[in-house]
């Protein structure tokens, strides 16, 4: 190796290994951020179903994007409501998990929503997916600010095609 070659760290989770304009469960490390939302957009993806339109959260704080698969989406409208767009400006946590619903990507890493500063109280969601048995969420209210120190801030360039998990 050339000696003009530095590490710039060691990652731990593999999602570390490959930047993309998405953030990653793996990046999180384990911990609870609480993020900002800064605006809610539609945006066609690829994923394993084709090319699809999916709501795409970014927030203040990181550059990182969290494209919205249906249970973080139903999380969301019970925390905020209906109207997407009054989301911009609210507080929300989200965690790293794994995919817990039946089906190829199950045991897989994935984001979730914890809950947000912002409630009043602990609420429970039921998530209700197509031909799949409903189950309940509790979103939080989180005392604090959040995990820590903001989650990864390295964006990719503006054409960057890495696509998020369609869980």
């Amino acid at each position: 190796m050339s000696e003009d070659l530095k590490p710039l760290a060691k990652p731990v989770d593999w999602d570390e290994l490959y930047d993309g304009a998405f953030l990653k469960a793996g990046e999180l490390k384990g911990k609870k951020f609480t993020l900002t939302i800064k605006s809610v957009d539609l945006y066609e993806l690829e994923g394993a179903k084709g090319a699809q339109k999916r709501g795409v959260l970014s927030f203040k704080e990181t550059p990182k994007l969290v494209a919205l698969n249906k249970i973080n989406g139903i999380c969301l409208k019970a925390l905020f409501g209906r109207l997407v767009q009054e989301w911009e400006g609210k507080r929300v946590t989200i965690f790293p998990d794994v995919v817990k619903e039946a089906g190829a990507m199950q045991g897989d890493p994935c984001i979730r929503i914890y809950g947000s500063p912002e409630l009043a109280h602990d609420l429970d969601v039921v998530i209700q997916l197509r031909k799949r048995k409903p189950y309940t969420l509790t979103m939080h209210k989180v005392v604090a600010a959040g995990g820590g120190k903001a989650p990864p801030t390295q964006a990719p360039p503006a054409t960057s095609t890495r696509e998020p998990g369609d869980d």
